[in-house]
Parts: structure tokens; C-alpha cells; sequence
């Protein structure tokens, strides 16, 4: 499965009139840069523990190895993680459509900046990830 996916469902319901769906769109739109980054990664011999620490994880990683785009990106994950997790479980804060639209572009822009980051430097990323204690 592509988690670029993900991104179109929380496009579909990132303007919808019902509350639940547009807390739904938050968490798709972290879940796609989140899965979309630590699959490639992964994929690239970064090791991960598929464990609630991933997230946790993945944000130090990005921010600590040192290339111009992953401190960004590492802090849009982080940023879209606390909104997921409003939406996910502090249903007494109202989510916005406005908001809902704020954390769907920043999904976007850091999946696209991500994957704009040329092969070679992945490869550099995920090796950098690996010496990380």
C-alpha cells in the first residue's frame, strides 16, 4: 500500500461539515507523511521497532541528522502528531475546517518536499539514521 493514499482521504474530508470526519482527515494526513517517511526509510535500512516509539523516534531522527530538509519535516511530524492527537482524543476541542485544511496542506508540502529529496541522499539520511544510538 502506498500511504500517499491516505493523503486523499483526508483531502476527501478535510472541508466536511460533520466533526468526525474532519478529525478523520487529521489523522490521515499525519499517518501519510508519518508512513510515507519511515516506510522509505525503513526501506533504505533504517531500523525502526513498529512500535508506539516510531513516532517518537522519527521526529528525533529527522531533526538530528543534519540534512536541510529533514528538520523541517521531522517538525511538521511533530506538529501534525499533537493535532492528530487532539483529534484523536480530546473530543471536547472543536476541530475547525479550518484547521483540518491547515494540517492537510502541511501534510502535503512535507510529503512533497520529501520526496523532491534526491535517492542519494535518502540512502545518506538512512545511513546517518543507523549510526544514531
Amino acid at each position: 500500500m502506498d500511504a500517499r493514499d491516505f493523503l486523499t482521504i483526508a483531502d476527501h474530508f478535510r472541508a466536511s461539515l460533520r466533526e468526525a470526519e474532519r478529525r478523520t482527515s487529521i489523522g490521515r494526513s499525519y499517518y501519510a507523511l508519518f508512513n510515507v517517511v519511515l516506510g522509505t526509510l525503513a526501506a533504505k535500512g533504517a531500523a525502526f521497532h513498529q512500535s508506539a516509539d516510531d513516532h517518537r523516534d522519527l521526529v528525533a531522527y529527522l531533526t538530528k541528522v543534519g540534512h536541510r530538509d529533514t528538520g523541517p519535516i521531522g517538525q511538521a511530524l511533530n506538529d501534525l502528531r499533537a493535532h492528530r492527537n487532539t483529534a484523536d482524543y480530546k473530543m471536547s476541542d472543536p476541530i475547525s475546517v479550518k484547521t483540518t485544511e491547515f494540517v492537510y496542506e502541511k501534510a502535503k508540502r512535507a510529503i512533497e518536499r520529501f520526496d523532491a529529496i534526491p535517492s542519494a541522499e535518502i540512502n545518506e539520511i538512512a545511513r546517518k539514521i543507523q549510526a544514531i544510538p
